[in-house]
């Protein structure tokens, strides 16, 4: 008997391993269309909401809406208002910084078209590490630099250098005169026009022609 079916199985070899390969790709074209099926399940549905900080109302701007390795994400308006189109059984993400990193996940059997959530994000403030800004790329140059500073002058010397006769008269020649000093010199002018006054008094011309008149009337000789 065991003869036999060794010879049986040396005939049928090659038809076997012709057959194998046969069998093992049937096999996966009936398996493709069930994984084409499963696939087929995910539903389109419009995820939208509202982002705000903590239990308030106050709405984030700028938060970061995205399913992880593809290409559907979007981000919060000013108001932290949001609307992006998602599939069945997607994982969203929503980040920003100062902020810690919340999910959500869509149900696979949610049968809906939309999909409405309010989102409560909780700070998580990063203390970044210290940057000490030396303006000086190295300790020799902070040195030098330490070393050539002009220390500023005393109150006496200051005092001195402002009341130096020539750095007064340039100060007097380049500063325009201010209220008190321009009234001052129109005093002064009005005074001086009231001298010029004094000294050459106005004469009226019908005085003058009255004085003529006399002279030739002869009045002054009959006083004589």
């Amino acid at each position: 008997m065991m003869p036999q079916l060794q010879r049986l199985l040396l005939r049928n070899k090659r038809a076997l391993g012709f057959l194998l390969p046969l069998a093992l790709f049937a096999f996966l074209i009936m398996g493709a269309p069930n994984e084409a099926a499963a696939q087929g399940h995910k539903r389109v549905v419009q995820l939208t909401g509202f982002v705000t900080i903590g239990d308030s109302l106050y709405g984030v701007a700028g938060v970061n809406v995205f399913v992880p390795k593809t290409s559907r994400g979007t981000q919060t308006n000013a108001y932290g208002f949001f609307s992006v189109p998602v599939l069945t059984g997607d994982s969203v993400v929503f980040s920003a910084i100062g902020y810690k990193k919340q999910y959500l996940k869509i149900p696979k059997n949610y049968q809906s078209q939309s999909y409405s959530i309010i989102m409560q994000m909780q700070e998580d403030p990063t203390q970044l590490p210290e940057v000490q800004v030396f303006p000086w790329p190295t300790e020799r140059d902070f040195r030098e630099a330490v070393l050539a500073v002009k220390l500023p002058d005393d109150g006496m010397a200051i005092a001195m250098r402002n009341l130096d006769p020539k750095r007064l008269e340039e100060l007097f020649s380049v500063t325009p005169m201010d209220g008190n000093a321009n009234f001052r010199a129109w005093n002064m002018q009005q005074v001086q026009r009231q001298e010029q006054r004094n000294m050459f008094p106005t004469v009226s011309p019908f005085a003058i022609i009255k004085l003529l008149d006399m002279l030739r009337n002869g009045e002054f000789n009959n006083k004589k």
